[in-house]
């Protein structure tokens, strides 16, 4: 594809509800905690416009299920290691190029929402 014909699509996955492990102080390494997720997910996905057929898109159900099963196992103190670790998984789909994720942890500072976006390309 020469560099003209680069284009990217982007599709959002908002106001995603997980339950992650996270937490660096005591009281938050007993459980999971909830995590708001707000993820876009950029890529050519002109064949699947042109073909109107689900094997040629981002199976957005599909991922998201990959997602949550990937983050059941794992702990992190840090929404800067979740976030980082979560684009690589992310980033891992064949047609997906660039994520951004913003994730909102509710119980951290309440009523004041804490949030952390950062931004990952291939």
């Amino acid at each position: 594809m020469a560099p003209s014909d680069r284009c990217f699509d982007c599709i959002r996955l908002s106001h995603w509800s997980v339950q992650a492990a996270i937490g660096a102080y005591d009281h938050e390494k007993l459980g999971s905690q909830e995590l708001i997720l707000d993820l876009r997910l950029w890529g050519d996905f002109r064949q699947a416009a042109a073909s109107d057929r689900l094997e040629d898109a981002l199976d957005y159900a599909v991922l998201r299920t990959r997602l949550e099963s990937w983050l059941a196992d794992r702990r992190w103190q840090l929404l800067e290691a979740f976030g980082e670790d979560f684009c690589r998984q992310a980033l891992d789909h064949p047609l997906v190029q660039k994520v951004e994720l913003t994730v909102d942890k509710p119980a951290a500072q309440a009523p004041a929402l804490v949030s952390y976006t950062l931004t990952r390309e291939k």
